[in-house]
């Protein structure tokens, strides 16, 4: 009988040799190849989809499966306890706070680590060093080392992870490869029981506002969907919070009891008001942003860097760039005003903020919408019916016919999402109802870019493009395809 030292003797120098062996073959393989593996996976929106025909035992099993698929790449959780992370969840604005946080944290002298998703042209922009997506040769590096680790440790033919547990396994590679000081992780859906949270030592938790999102997955109450969110709370922790209503924080507060961490409300006036974007969405998102970064700093093992320096941090967040969400863009003789509203109280915060700098001006009004997966259309559309749109265009998340493989969905691809839109045409010229206000036109297209130019055919537009975060990168990829110039790839 062999001794457990002889075995792991003997897996350790087969997990060396595999390393070899790998490295040998990566320089063989490219970036474009990476993309093209990477869409071979499962994606998030898959186990949205099953999530639903299931029970929890399949969202139960998340975790499990995915420090298995970790250990496989020779991480262990322990080797995740080397990272200091600020973890933050919710259902509107997570990703714009934790923008917000990653700038200050950096500009305090933190080297940084930035997960999220999902992403608008590049999958790159997902994982970030010092704020910049990583490069694509970084990408391809990691992404061969690892998919082709966990290819020769297969059990079985489909024994790989999805799309985003894969990319979360790769983030913590980048992350730990990189020697962060801080990794801030944006939760993909839920929390209790989400791929980013195999994470066991947290320093910093935030969660931002509640509504109901991800039903199928979640639980179709806030008090059901607070209980996942409240899940990446970890025992010493601060988790900081904004106002919600009383039964998502009794929930909140329970949780905190359980997980034997502390507690507490930001104020959402610490932070003042900014004119690009929606006071509201300022005085919540960048308000948690300011308390996590403060909240990060004060923890004594950080004490080596800057002492949080409010002004500073304000700064920060004023110079943040988190494209797509209240980003408005002028193009030829049209503006066009993009927010990834996915919500009812994000859709209306949307409506209001376009409205409020449209109302003056003397251009047509265009609706540009789409939305997939199980959201209804009908409740944006009780909102969206007060901006007194002159035409309202439904296309599916296509820029145009040169698209990037990165953003390709072969889960609800372009023609299956065209039915959609026409249902969506009908839906709104049915709505409209006896209103005196209705549109001129309403019509279905195939892509932004002939959006663009039916627009161009037909007059000067204010166009509000709303509904999906992914038809918000398809429009992106069209008026500004290297993102401000944060893809530029050194």
């Amino acid at each position: 009988m062999k001794t457990p030292c002889l075995i792991l003797s003997k897996i350790t120098r087969s997990f060396s040799s595999a390393i070899v062996k790998l490295e040998k073959n990566m320089s063989e393989k490219t970036y474009e190849d990476a993309l093209a593996a990477l869409n071979d996976l499962q994606s998030n929106a898959q186990y949205i989809r099953d999530a639903g025909k299931s029970n929890i035992l399949k969202q139960v099993a998340n975790k499990p499966e995915v420090l298995t698929y970790l250990q496989r790449t020779g991480l262990n959780v322990k080797d995740l306890d080397k990272l200091k992370v600020v973890h933050v969840t919710g259902t509107n604005g997570k990703g714009s706070t934790c923008a917000y946080t990653e700038q200050i944290l950096r500009n305090h002298g933190c080297k940084t680590g930035f997960f999220s998703s999902p992403h608008l042209l590049e999958v790159r922009e997902r994982i970030r060093i010092n704020g910049k997506p990583i490069s694509k040769t970084e990408f391809t590096h990691y992404f061969w080392k690892i998919h082709d680790l966990l290819t020769n440790n297969k059990e079985n033919f489909t024994d790989m992870p999805m799309y985003f547990r894969f990319m979360t396994i790769l983030a913590f590679h980048i992350f730990l490869g990189n020697k962060i000081d801080v990794a801030i992780l944006e939760v993909g859906i839920g929390g209790e029981y989400d791929c980013t949270n195999i994470v066991k030592k947290t320093l910093v938790v935030g969660i931002t506002p509640l509504d109901l999102d991800h039903m199928s997955l979640l639980g179709d109450s806030l008090e059901s969907i607070a209980w996942h969110k409240a899940g990446i709370m970890k025992e010493g922790c601060t988790a900081l919070t904004v106002p919600q209503p009383l039964n998502v924080f009794r929930i909140f507060k329970e949780r905190s009891i359980e997980k034997k961490c502390t507690l507490n409300v930001v104020d959402c006036d610490y932070y003042g008001g900014n004119d690009r974007i929606p006071l509201n969405v300022c005085k919540t998102n960048a308000s948690l942003a300011l308390a996590l970064a403060e909240a990060f700093l004060n923890k004594d093992e950080n004490r080596n860097f800057k002492k949080f320096d409010f002004d500073l941090a304000k700064k920060s967040i004023g110079i943040t760039y988190w494209p797509g969400r209240y980003e408005i863009k002028p193009h030829q003789n049209h503006t066009f005003y993009l927010d990834g509203a996915h919500t009812l109280d994000s859709c209306r915060v949307c409506r209001d903020w376009f409205v409020s700098h449209v109302n003056n001006s003397k251009k047509k009004r265009c609706l540009i919408f789409n939305l997939t997966r199980d959201r209804r259309a009908d409740v944006f559309f009780r909102e969206l019916l007060t901006c007194d749109f002159d035409v309202a265009i439904f296309i599916p998340n296509v820029g145009s016919n040169n698209d990037k493989p990165d953003t390709a969905d072969f889960l609800c691809p372009a023609d299956k999402q065209l039915v959609q839109c026409e249902a969506n045409k009908k839906l709104w010229l049915e709505m409209e109802g006896n209103r005196s206000k209705k549109v001129e036109i309403a019509l279905v297209l195939p892509s932004f870019e002939k959006t663009v130019e039916f627009l161009n055919r037909t007059g000067e537009y204010d166009s509000l493009v709303t509904g999906s975060i992914h038809l918000i990168g398809a429009a992106l990829s069209i008026l500004d395809p290297n993102l401000g110039g944060t893809l530029k790839d050194d």
